[in-house]
C-alpha cells in the first residue's frame, strides 16, 4: 500500500479517544446490567470506572475541540459524522505532508551547477508551502493523482489549457506551481543524488535500481555550540582509561561509538571495511539512530565473526544501549524495522529483548557466536566494569537526538504530522534526552499499534502539561526505578556536582571547578570528582544524560561541558 493509500486509511486522534469512550461505555453498561439484576459489585471498582468514563469524554471533548473550535454535536451519529469528518481532514494533510516527504528526500541534477541550485530552492520553497498548508485547521484538497505519480503529472502539465486542476494549482498553490513549472522531469531524482559542484554532469545518472525508503534520512547538521542550542551529539566519547574511540568523520554521524577497553589489532583476518552497502540504512535513505561509525564497527565485528574462532575475535560481544526501552518495540534501540539489529544486519539467535548482566554474561558463556545484547544503564555499567579482560565489548548507544533526528522519529517512522512548532516543543521539553524523549513518547503513542495522525493545539497543550508534571518521577526512577533506568549514588552525586559547578563555570573552567576547586562548593557528601570516576562519568554521557565535548584525546571527565540553563536534566536533578 503507497503512502496515500495509507493516509486514506488512517485516522484522527479523535477516533482512538472515541474507540476508548466506546469500549469503557459498553463495560460500563455490562456491570449496570449487573446492578440491575441485584449481583454485587465492589463499589469502588465501579466509581473507578465511571471516573475514567468521565474523564475520556472529557478528553474526546477538548480532541475534537482542538481540532474545530466550532464544532457542535448532540447525539452519537452526529458526533460518528463529525469524527469521519476530521478523518477525512487527517488523510488530507497526510497527503500534502507524503509529498513534501517525496520532495525533500529527492534532489535535481543539471550540466549547469547554477541552475540545478535555483531548481532545489525552488524546492524548498514548495516544500514549506506544503508543510503551511498542511498545519490548517482545514486544509483543501491538494489536487493531482497519488503521491508517487505526482510530480510525473505536474511537471507535464501544459500552460494554456483550461484544466481545472492545473488553474487550482496556480491559483492555490503558487510555490509549488513555479517548482513543478520550471522542473524537467527527467532531471529530478527520487534518492539524493550526488552532483559536483562544476555541474559536470550533463544528464541524470540512472537509478541504481535499489529499492528506496518514503523516509529519508535526516539532512547533515551544523555543528553547534556544545552548551547553547542543541545538546550535545557527540561523535565521539571521550576517550578514558577503559574507553577507546574513532573520531567521527561525518558531522551527520553525530551519536556515541564507543569500544570497552583498548582492542588488539588482529592480524587476519583482514577487516571488513565496507559491508554490504545494501544493507545500510542510511544509504537507502532510512533514518537512523546510530552513528555510521557504529553501524560499521559492529558490522566489521559481524562479518570477522563468520570466519574467526571465538579465541581471535576483538570482542567478546556487542552491546546496545539506551535507557529508552520500552514500550519494547517502540524505541530506536529495538525498533523491528530501525533498531540496532536492522541496521547492522544482525541474524544471530540471542534475545531481543534487554538483558541484565548475568544474563549477558551466562549467554556469552554458553554461546560461542557473537552476540548482540541490549540493554540499559546496568549492562553498560557492567560493560565497562569488564574493560580488563582480554577480549572487550562493543558498544553503541543512543545518546542525545538532534531535531532531525526527533522529526524523524515521530513525523517520518510513526506518520505524526507534527508543525515545526511542535517539533521545536520536543526537542525543547527533553533536549533529545533519551530517557525524556521516551516518556514523551508513551504521552504521544499511548497505543503502540494505533499512533495518533495529528495533535490539536488543545491536546498537545495538555501533552506538554502532563509531560512536565512527569518530570519528578522521572527523578525517582533514576534513584530507585528499574536496573536499566537506575543510577548508583555516585553517578547520581556526579550529576548533581556538574550541574552545580555548571551555574559558576564556564565551558574551560568547568573540569578544574569539579576537581581542584571542587572545595569551593563542597557539599559535604559530594567529594570532589577524581580520576576513579571516570567509567561513572563516561556511563553518564554514553546514556545522553551529561554534555561533553568532542575533542578526541580528552578523558571523561576532561570532556565534560556545563549544562545549558533550560537543560531539562536540571529539573529531573532537582527530584533525585
Amino acid at each position: 500500500m503507497n503512502a496515500f493509500e495509507d493516509a486514506k486509511c488512517s485516522e484522527s486522534i479523535v477516533s482512538d479517544t472515541l474507540r476508548s469512550l466506546t469500549e469503557q461505555a459498553r463495560l460500563l453498561r455490562e456491570k449496570i446490567d449487573l446492578l440491575e439484576a441485584g449481583q454485587h459489585l465492589v463499589r469502588a471498582e465501579v466509581t473507578a470506572d465511571l471516573d475514567k468514563l468521565l474523564s475520556t469524554c472529557q478528553n474526546l471533548r477538548d480532541a475534537v475541540l482542538s481540532e474545530d473550535s466550532a464544532a457542535t454535536w448532540t447525539t452519537k451519529d452526529e458526533l460518528c459524522a463529525l469524527v469521519g469528518r476530521l478523518d477525512d481532514t487527517a488523510a488530507k494533510r497526510r497527503r500534502y505532508l507524503d509529498l513534501a516527504q517525496l520532495l525533500s528526500a529527492g534532489t535535481v541534477s543539471h550540466r549547469r551547477e547554477r541552475t540545478r541550485l535555483e531548481r532545489l530552492a525552488q524546492r524548498d520553497a514548495a516544500v514549506a508551502e506544503l508543510m503551511e498548508i498542511s498545519a490548517q485547521a482545514a486544509p483543501p484538497e491538494l489536487p493531482g493523482p497519488a503521491i508517487k505519480q505526482w510530480l510525473n503529472w505536474a511537471c507535464n502539465l501544459e500552460d494554456g489549457t483550461n484544466d481545472a486542476e492545473l488553474q487550482n494549482l496556480k491559483a492555490s498553490f503558487p510555490r509549488v506551481d513555479d517548482f513543478v513549472r520550471q522542473m524537467e522531469i527527467e532531471l529530478w531524482h527520487d534518492g539524493p543524488e550526488s552532483n559536483s559542484p562544476g555541474g559536470s554532469s550533463a544528464s541524470p545518472k540512472p537509478n541504481s535500481g535499489a529499492k528506496k525508503s518514503k523516509i529519508p534520512s535526516a539532512p547533515p547538521i551544523a555543528e553547534a555550540s556544545p552548551v547553547h542550542s542543541e545538546p550535545i551529539h557527540g561523535g565521539s566519547t571521550p576517550v578514558h582509561s577503559s574507553l577507546s574511540v574513532e573520531e567521527s568523520p561525518s558531522v551527520q554521524s553525530s551519536q556515541t561509538s564507543v569500544m570497552v577497553a583498548e582492542p588488539e589489532p588482529v592480524a587476519e583476518p583482514q577487516p571488513v571495511d565496507v559491508p554490504d552497502p545494501s544493507l545500510n540504512p542510511l544509504e537507502v535513505g532510512k533514518p537512523s539512530f546510530f552513528s555510521l561509525d557504529d553501524v560499521a564497527e559492529f558490522r566489521r565485528f559481524i562479518e570477522q565473526a563468520k570466519v574467526t574462532s571465538i579465541r581471535g575475535r576483538k570482542v567478546r560481544a556487542l552491546l546496545a544501549i539506551s535507557q529508552w526501552l520500552t514500550p519494547s518495540d517502540q524505541n530506536p534501540v529495538l525498533h523491528p524495522a530501525f533498531g540496532i539489529r536492522a541496521q547492522v544486519g544482525y541474524a544471530g539467535t540471542s534475545d531481543l529483548t534487554p538483558v541484565t548482566p548475568e544474563e549477558a554474561e551466562s549467554a556469552i558463556e554458553a554461546d560461542e557466536d557473537l552476540l548482540l545484547l541490549t540493554g540499559g544503564a546496568d549492562l553498560l555499567r557492567w560493560g565497562i566494569a569488564q574493560s580488563d579482560k582480554e577480549q572487550p565489548f562493543a558498544v553503541a548507544s543512543v545518546p542525545r537526538l538532534n531535531k532531525d533526528q526527533l522529526r524523524s522519529w515521530f513525523v517520518d517512522l510513526h506518520k505524526i504530522a507534527l508543525s515545526e512548532p511542535q517539533v521545536q516543543d520536543i526537542y525543547r521539553l527533553t533536549y533529545g534526552v533519551p530517557l525524556l524523549v521516551g516518556e514523551l513518547h508513551r504521552l504521544i503513542i499511548p497505543v503502540p499499534e494505533a499512533p495518533p495522525t495529528w495533535l490539536g493545539y488543545g491536546i498537545w497543550t495538555e501533552m506538554k502539561a502532563r509531560f512536565e508534571r512527569r518530570l519528578p518521577t522521572l527523578g525517582q526512577e533514576l534513584r530507585n526505578g528499574s536496573a536499566t533506568v537506575r543510577l548508583t549514588h555516585r553517578e547520581l552525586g556526579l550529576l548533581k556536582m556538574v550541574l552545580i559547578a555548571s551555574d559558576y563555570s564556564s565551558n574551560d573552567a568547568i573540569v578544574t571547578n569539579l576537581t581542584d576547586n571542587w572545595y569551593q562548593y563542597h557539599p559535604p557528601e559530594l567529594p570532589a570528582m577524581t580520576s576513579s570516576d571516570e567509567e561513572s562519568v563516561a556511563l553518564l554521557q554514553i546514556l545522553g544524560l551529561l554534555p561533553f565535548r568532542k575533542d578526541p584525546g580528552l578523558t571523561a571527565i576532561q570532556s565534560i561541558l556545563p549544562f545549558d540553563p533550560e537543560d531539562p536534566v536540571r529539573q529531573i536533578a532537582s527530584h533525585l
